[in-house]
């Protein structure tokens, strides 16, 4: 009798410091999140995982936790062109997401990361179901604009301005959001959409109400520059005037702003940018250089030309951004 009670107390003993050590290794990996790559958290919420003794609550945040770290190593793998890892990580993240919400399903912030993660992987249905779902739980402006995202990469141009309009509405401040990144965002959707004149005033806005802010930024005003001005040229209005004085606002003399000189007809396509050995930062300078290019071969009627040029962007862009999205349907029109 004395030798089985002693068997059970050691029986219990073991089952506690066997879930204290589960709980250690979900706290380590909680405060490993952000303090460097996410494989160390990974490892670690994978560890308080396989012991199997974690309560609901720690399931649901070593699940929710792995996930999203999943998703991050996804982007990192992207940005390095290792798609086929990317993939994998971000299928990961899935099924994570998936497990805490049978968990817990009334989690709108579950649902929101495997929304952006479905984006991400392109399945941009899946997504859109998942912000539906978040957004009766927790009506954000934030989820409002990435579903507006999905159906923009999807191709519903349509549902997308109507949803950036929605948004325009509500109070972005709140939400950490200025307006004219909203204003950018729909005239993004309505230039894909091949309505120019709307995408224009779009583009206007958000520089007009976006410089103040960005004064100083030598990227972000020589792009919105060179988006206004394609719109402008696109919807067939003489934008010269225009053009000439927000010139005044960059340095004409370096990359991006080589690219409004360009404009100008200041010049050469072949003086815009020299090359740059700097990895990421190589790849999106070639992956503008190649888009703008090739709208600007558009715009001159050499479609063998724009081809080419958007065959490139779609070589150089990080598979997430607008410009390679934006790429990808500039090549769909022209094969038809």
């Amino acid at each position: 009798m004395i030798k089985i009670v002693l068997l059970a107390a050691c029986f219990v003993l073991s089952a506690s410091m066997s879930q204290a050590g589960s709980l250690d290794d979900l706290k380590a990996a909680t405060a490993a999140v952000g303090q460097g790559g996410p494989n160390e958290a990974i490892g670690l919420f994978t560890k308080a995982l396989a012991a199997g003794d974690l309560a609901p609550a720690d399931q649901f945040a070593a699940r929710k936790g792995r996930a999203t770290e999943y998703s991050v190593k996804s982007l990192i793998d992207d940005s390095f062109g290792r798609l086929d890892q990317a993939r994998d990580s971000r299928e990961r993240a899935i099924a994570d997401f998936t497990a805490a919400l049978a968990i817990k399903t009334d989690d709108a912030s579950v649902s929101i990361g495997r929304a952006q993660v479905y984006h991400l992987n392109g399945q941009y249905d899946l997504a859109i179901a998942d912000f539906d779902a978040a957004l009766k739980l927790n009506d954000s402006l934030v989820s409002r604009l990435q579903r507006a995202n999905s159906l923009r990469s999807k191709g519903n141009y349509d549902s997308a301005v109507d949803g950036y309009t929605t948004a325009l509405g509500l109070d972005a401040k709140d939400a950490g959001i200025e307006s004219w990144e909203i204003f950018n965002e729909r005239g993004t959707a309505q230039f894909l959409a091949m309505r120019f004149d709307a995408a224009a005033a779009d583009f206007d806005k958000a520089l007009t109400m976006g410089a103040a802010a960005r004064t100083g930024d030598v990227l972000w005003i020589p792009y919105q520059v060179a988006w206004l001005h394609i719109a402008r040229a696109r919807a067939g209005q003489n934008d010269a005037e225009e053009l000439a004085r927000n010139a005044e606002k960059v340095d004409l003399k370096a990359w991006p702003g080589t690219l409004i000189s360009f404009y100008l007809g200041r010049t050469s396509i072949d003086q815009l940018s020299p090359p740059s050995n700097h990895g990421a930062m190589g790849h999106g300078r070639e992956c503008n250089l190649a888009f703008f290019a090739g709208e600007d071969a558009l715009l001159k009627k050499d479609t063998a030309g724009a081809a080419a040029r958007f065959q490139r962007a779609r070589a150089f862009c990080n598979i997430h951004t607008t410009t390679y999205l934006a790429a990808g349907a500039e090549l769909k029109r022209l094969s038809k």
